[in-house]
């Protein structure tokens, strides 16, 4: 059995919604949760206000229930405005924003009667250049995120085996819906394409968390110590990992 980073299953990012609490706008993030039966709140000093919401709810039972709350909502929000990833439109347009490496980057679509379609990154622009007016953009933008964390992956995990004094066999790129990495006993890791969006020191946690599994294919003390050794800031990283999952996992549909 491969070793593996897992994403949590048990809430879903369905949405975002802002609400006057008392005169002030205060936003939140929707999550369902099949193991809830009423309507819970969090919050958190990285993401603000999340809204646990069960299979079945509606959109007043949320408002009512905010509204019950305002008082103490007011009291917990942070003080600073967290920074929230952005979800998207249906389909992501001219000038949305997409993350790479964690900044920022602006879509420039240009639609050219029987053009090869092609993703194209100048700076901070991604320059997307299609044939087609419908449709198209959400295939064109995955393929590029999938080309470039081939050749980033595989150029950071050459580097990283050097110097732990490891050697993997081959990296696939894929698209799991509950795992970011995994290392086979071949030899073989696995690493899952959105994470490009991420910032980059949570992209090299990941590929060093993998290629210390090649020594210790478990999560034993020996194995955390490994990856502190080449990762000190590991803890930190993978409580990133944890709190922004769902907002990853949003901004690499390109559609909700």
């Amino acid at each position: 059995m491969s070793a593996a980073i897992k994403r949590n299953r048990r809430l879903t990012l369905i949405g975002e919604g802002e609400v006057d609490l008392m005169g002030r706008p205060v936003g939140y993030r929707l999550k369902q949760s099949q193991r809830t039966r009423g309507i819970r709140l969090e919050i958190r000093s990285e993401t603000g206000l999340t809204v646990v919401v069960p299979g079945r709810y509606t959109q007043r039972q949320v408002l009512d229930i905010l509204r019950q709350k305002s008082r103490w909502i007011l009291k917990h929000l942070p003080a600073h405005e967290p920074v929230q990833l952005p979800l998207f439109t249906p389909e992501p347009g001219q000038g949305d924003k997409l993350y790479f490496m964690g900044r920022p980057i602006e879509i420039n679509i240009s639609i050219i009667k029987s053009a090869t379609s092609s993703a194209v990154l100048d700076g901070h622009k991604l320059l997307v250049t299609t044939g087609a007016r419908d449709g198209a953009i959400p295939q064109i933008l995955e393929k590029w995120y999938r080309q470039q964390a081939a050749m980033l992956f595989r150029q950071k995990a050459g580097s990283f085996q050097q110097s732990m004094g490891l050697h993997y066999n081959t990296i696939f790129i894929r698209g799991q819906r509950t795992r970011w990495g995994s290392c086979s006993p071949a030899g073989n890791l696995t690493l899952n394409w959105k994470l490009l969006m991420a910032p980059e020191e949570i992209i090299d946690y990941v590929v060093i968390h993998e290629l210390a599994h090649l020594r210790h294919m478990n999560h034993s003390k020996k194995f955390w110590d490994m990856v502190e050794q080449y990762c000190p800031n590991w803890r930190r990283y993978r409580k990133w990992l944890v709190t922004h999952e769902d907002e990853l996992k949003a901004r690499a549909s390109f559609k909700l």
